[in-house]
């Protein structure tokens, strides 16, 4: 029986648009149509556990508008049980992403989103803690409240022997998002950076320097996302190479999440660590030949019989 899992963080609604140019500041760029999709980092990582089999919950808030409505019809169409927060004050987040062969640029209606208003009242008071919770750094750099309110649910379920992951998800740089990253590392177990964002955090941080910093602080796992070249992992004093499949990319929206939801699988399921990079790289490749996040994360099933296990197991690197 595997392990239950919490995810505390964001929630959007997607607006995805594959263009032929980026436009410059004035003028207009085109494409055939829309899609619209749920997605968040929170969100993506919840569902892509779901379709896992893994046994999860999802703390978050949307608006009481059509795009929080929209959320939970998708969700209801993939068989997902979802019960968020509704806020009468905030809305729903909303990211516009603009992508250009793989580069993507987002446009995000993220500023007085719900799920950056959370407060201790918002939260049910539960006397059981799960065996696993992940958080996204989205609900940590973005809102004052969200950021209060997750880090005391984190001591608390830390406290209980909660095992804690941790996605930076950076997408601000400032002395203060860096202040609130360098406060939760102490009660992080498995780090998952990209690698952008892990030089970032120790070029900017006056407590971690070097990836040993983070080690010493108690984390036990970095798990480094380098896109189409894999992952690396940092254990202790081991460290893991893990190439990436030669996938067909449509799409990289969220592929990062989806890795993040197979590393806490592998967890789940106390798989070897050299399984678990396998299968996150894969897990994560076969979601960018899908166009969106959360609904084009496959079933474990699909992960589990991937053509691509094989041809990336025997690249693995241990140093």
């Amino acid at each position: 029986m595997t392990k239950s899992v919490l995810v505390l963080g964001d929630i959007n609604v997607d607006i995805i648009g594959k263009f032929d140019v980026f436009p410059t500041p004035g003028s207009s760029t085109y494409s055939d149509r829309p899609t619209l999709r749920p997605g968040g980092s929170g969100l993506n990582t919840f569902v892509g556990l779901k379709k896992l089999e893994i046994d999860a919950d999802f703390v978050t808030m949307i608006g009481k508008d059509l795009f929080g409505s929209f959320i939970k019809e998708e969700l209801s169409e993939l068989g997902i049980e979802f019960s968020p927060v509704v806020s009468d004050s905030y809305p729903t987040g909303v990211v516009f992403s603009l992508s250009v062969g793989n580069e993507r640029t987002f446009f995000s209606f993220r500023k007085n989103a719900a799920d950056i208003h959370m407060t201790a009242q918002d939260i049910s008071d539960s006397s059981e803690y799960p065996d696993m919770l992940y958080l996204t750094g989205v609900s940590i750099v973005e809102g004052k409240e969200t950021f209060e309110t997750f880090v005391e649910v984190v001591k608390r379920a830390k406290i209980e022997g909660t095992k804690v992951f941790f996605d930076p998800n950076m997408r601000k740089t400032d002395r203060v998002s860096i202040s609130r990253i360098e406060l939760l590392i102490p009660y992080v177990d498995v780090f998952l950076p990209a690698r952008d964002e892990l030089a970032i955090i120790l070029s900017k941080s006056e407590k971690f320097r070097f990836c040993s910093d983070l080690i010493a602080a108690g984390v036990s796992d970095i798990w480094i996302k380098k896109g189409a070249e894999g992952c690396s992992l940092i254990s202790g004093e081991k460290g893991f190479d893990f190439p990436a499949p030669n996938a067909h990319v449509i799409d990289c929206t969220g592929a990062g999440d989806a890795f993040n939801a197979a590393v806490v699988w592998g967890y789940a399921n106390e798989l070897e660590k050299k399984e678990i990079g396998v299968y996150a790289n894969v897990y994560a490749a076969i979601s960018t030949e899908r166009i969106g996040a959360a609904t084009s994360y496959p079933d474990k099933e699909s992960m589990l019989k991937s053509k691509y296990y094989k041809s990336i197991k025997t690249g693995v690197k241990v140093s």
